[in-house]
């Protein structure tokens, strides 16, 4: 089918464009344990799925 003659609104033109969630980087200095990276990760994670609902 042609996109001449198809209405914009058979082609979803009508929906908003969904959001892209940026995760927001954790600025770490290098010198961080893994046990503190995965608390930071896990509190990231947390947040993530707080917002989603």
């Amino acid at each position: 089918m042609s996109r001449r003659g198809m209405h914009p609104l058979l082609m979803g033109l009508d929906k908003p464009k969904s959001q892209i969630n940026e995760k927001k980087p954790v600025e770490l200095s290098g010198y961080e344990s893994a046990q503190r990276k995965r608390f930071l990760r896990a509190q990231a994670e947390e947040a993530e799925q707080s917002k989603a609902s």
